[in-house]
């Protein structure tokens, strides 16, 4: 219905890589989506190609396009000669076909036929004008129009580019917007109609900029490779991108763009196809595509099945093995911007010539392409990867010192510069944050409704700062548990400060969010301080002990308690979730049990919880042998849709799709648990599950055995009173055998887990 921001079912055009992730996001945001393509001559099944993209995301399970395999349900396939009408009802239509003109207008002329008046078309084209695309057809589908350009794979990459038209409409841009943001879990950036956009504006002058400028600079591609890290861009470098990306297809992304600006757009410059790129595709070379794996870098095994990496020589463009970097300057940490290009040697004056290009072309495109420098930062950090944008990497330059040096080598200043006068591109202005425009005004964000961010926040919310951990006032009464570390594990002070703060919540009557929002929420127990307690009882007994009584004073605690994991939670992290009175995960969160991997079970009150929570979702008499099967694979679920399949998450717990909002959403439901909350009952006895039995071999048989029994403990009545006596008791011994402190030993050593 127009005016409604509900879009229920999409359809996409083109199965291939693109729009098949398009589809595939659509659904798992919870839309029925179809997904139709051409009939390839002589096929048998005429939707075979659409076909074979939902079998790939099937195959893939839920670490592919599809976050379950129950969301391939949602998607009906066909072609678009038998099948066009299924898009007739659809509230949005999005076309991914060939960048042809011509192509594209004649498919509209098929969709304007036969769409409802309300219905939304998009295009994912980043290199035609969307003047041109709707140019001759009718004003509704017009002011139905706009291109929404979203990067691969589009599950994980977080951008999309929202394009509007002079006559689009403002509910069309809201519908647009809101299912992005909210269903597709989409940071939506705005930019005007010109080639490129932002990310592949700025992208592909930097992928080509970089090449030129290392075979001028004489560096090996490790050596650029290693000074572009340094810079901030992808961990993959410059080269190892162009591989990714696709060898073949950067001519022609550089040729539509350099036949779309002006001749004396800086992108002139750099657009000409280098005799490198021309040679090695004339070899066949790729980049990572099917099994060759043949760009700058090669990969193969070698008659005895060893992986072998080579590297090629710029010059000679032959294979050879890979070559230490040595440069004084690719030593540097990550972001140490100032002190790179000041750095007196080939990666120093690398990193000058492609950062001073790449970033003063961002201050040139202000206001062509986008007005706010944050869209830019945004579109890079999110479309490329990059860990700072560009208007960021100048603030870490020094806006005064980024502009003299420009003047040192005689560059023609853009005007975004000389408007800011050496002022920060970004200050604050007590709780608000501002950024400079194209005249030199410092201008607010505009306020994203429904979102959190507590690096957001005035400083004065921030109640205390522990070693491990920060407390937060949210406002409405409620405050969040920040973990500091980049990878948080567990030991005796985060769970000390854990109780500290719970204690305090209590006190002052405030619910509490335990939060982290980087990409683990928590990993579990330190296996290295683990190791240092499993040779004294005492100090093994205490450990244990004490995780189980701080998870079950939470459990207990008369104020709301909301998990709000946005990366992993393994083993104790997750244990410390399932203690919670909710959880409000990010779709893209990855939960397990994975303590087998490490020789001993959940010790902090996981198996219980587990118990409980496989009994809720698959009835008493699955329960146990559902928990069994999780635990003694260490089964991790890659999405949370799949952790609620496996029991993991509760029906009633909640799922976000767009990160940014998980913290907002987490503390709406521990407002909503104060008049809520429900007396948890003791659980019932399970059913003794029949011909259940652990089937490994060596140290994993025993401990399966161990773990089966404990399990089936839950069929006694009462037995939830008794389990964490059980379970420490269980934990213990496990903790003093010898192959168990194999496996965490070989698991800190090589990352890997041990089967002994």
């Amino acid at each position: 219905m127009t005016g409604s921001l509900h879009i229920r079912k999409v359809g996409v055009i083109g199965a291939g890589l693109m729009g098949a992730g398009i589809a595939a996001q659509a659904a798992n945001g919870g839309a029925q989506v179809v997904l139709l393509d051409i009939v390839p001559d002589g096929a048998e099944d005429r939707s075979t190609i659409a076909r074979g993209a939902l079998d790939r995301f099937i195959r893939a399970g839920s670490a592919g396009g599809l976050m379950h395999a129950s969301v391939a349900s949602r998607i009906r396939i066909g072609n678009v000669e038998d099948d066009f009408d299924l898009l007739a009802d659809c509230d949005w239509i999005i076309e991914v076909v060939l960048e042809r003109l011509d192509i594209k207008q004649g498919l509209y002329r098929k969709i304007a036929a036969i769409r409802r008046a309300d219905t939304i078309v998009s295009s994912n084209t980043s290199t035609i004008p969307l003047a041109r695309l709707v140019e001759g057809l009718p004003q509704d589908f017009r002011q139905h129009f706009v291109v929404t350009h979203y990067f691969n794979p589009p599950r994980h990459m977080r951008l999309v580019e929202l394009v509007t038209g002079e006559e689009t409409l403002d509910d069309v841009v809201r519908r647009v917007i809101h299912f992005n943001d909210h269903c597709m879990g989409k940071t939506v950036i705005r930019c005007a109609d010109r080639p490129g956009f932002i990310g592949n504006r700025l992208g592909v002058f930097w992928m080509l900029l970089a090449l030129r400028e290392a075979a001028a600079t004489g560096l090996t591609v490790e050596e650029a490779d290693a000074v572009m890290c340094v810079c901030g861009f992808p961990k993959t470098g410059v080269f190892g991108l162009w591989d990714l990306v696709g060898i073949d297809l950067m001519p022609s992304a550089a040729g539509s763009l350099l036949a779309l600006l002006p001749p004396d757009d800086d992108f002139a410059a750099v657009a000409e196809i280098p005799a490198t790129i021309q040679g090695m595709l004339e070899r066949g070379y790729k980049g990572r595509k099917g099994n060759t794996l043949q760009g700058f870098y090669r990969q193969f095994k070698d008659p005895d099945g060893k992986r072998v990496r080579e590297v090629i020589d710029l010059d000679t463009l032959q294979y050879r093995a890979p070559i230490k970097v040595d440069l004084p300057s690719a030593s540097l940490k990550a972001g140490q911007l100032a002190e790179l290009i000041a750095s007196d040697d080939r990666g120093g004056r690398f990193a000058w010539r492609v950062l001073s290009q790449v970033l003063h072309y961002a201050t040139k495109l202000i206001p062509e392409v986008a007005a706010d420098p944050r869209d830019f930062d945004q579109a890079m950090k999110l479309g490329y990867n990059w860990a700072w944008g560009p208007f960021e990497m100048i603030e870490r330059l020094g806006t005064d010192a980024f502009t003299r040096r420009l003047e040192t080598d005689e560059v023609p200043v853009s005007d975004f510069l000389l408007h800011a006068a050496g002022r920060p591109i970004y200050r604050k202005d007590g709780t608000q944050a501002l950024a400079l425009d194209a005249d030199g005004a410092y201008r607010p964000a505009v306020p994203s409704m429904g979102m959190l961010r507590l690096e957001d926040m005035d400083a004065g919310a921030r109640l205390c700062q522990r070693p491990r951990s920060a407390v937060w006032d949210l406002g409405d009464h409620v405050w969040c548990l920040e973990f500091n570390a980049k990878v948080p594990t567990i030991d005796l002070e985060l769970l000390d400060e854990i109780r500290t703060t719970l204690e305090d919540a209590i006190a002052a009557d405030k619910a509490l969010v335990i939060y982290h929002p980087g990409s683990v929420f928590a990993a579990g127990a330190d296996l290295k301080r683990v190791l240092q307690v499993v040779d004294s009882k005492a100090e093994s007994e205490r450990f244990i002990a004490t995780g189980q009584a701080v998870f079950a004073e939470i459990q207990r605690a008369p104020v709301p308690v909301v998990g709000a994991p946005v990366g992993a939670a393994l083993a104790g992290g997750l244990e410390l979730l399932l203690h919670c009175h909710a959880i409000q995960a990010h779709a893209e969160a990855r939960m397990g049990l994975v303590e087998a991997q490490v020789g001993i079970v959940p010790g902090w009150g996981g198996c219980r919880e587990l118990l409980i929570r496989c009994a809720e979702r698959f009835g008493a008499g699955d329960a146990i042998a559902r928990c069994f099967e999780l635990l003694r694979t260490s089964t991790v679920a890659s999405s949370a849709l799949e952790a609620r399949e496996l029991g993991f998450l509760r029906e009633g717990d909640g799922i976000t799709m767009n990160v940014d909002r998980v913290l907002f959403d987490a503390k709406q439901k521990a407002i909503a648990l104060r008049d809520q909350r429900a007396v948890r009952a003791m659980a019932s006895p399970l059913t003794a599950p029949v011909g259940l039995l652990a089937a490994a071999t060596g140290y994993q048989r025993e401990l399966e055995e161990v773990l089966l029994t404990l399990l089936m403990s839950a069929t006694e009545p009462g037995w939830e009173e008794r389990f964490s006596e059980r379970e420490r008791a269980v934990e213990l011994a496990l903790f003093g055998r010898p192959e168990a402190r194999a496996r965490i030993e070989h698991l800190i050593a090589s990352g890997k887990p041990l089967v002994n």
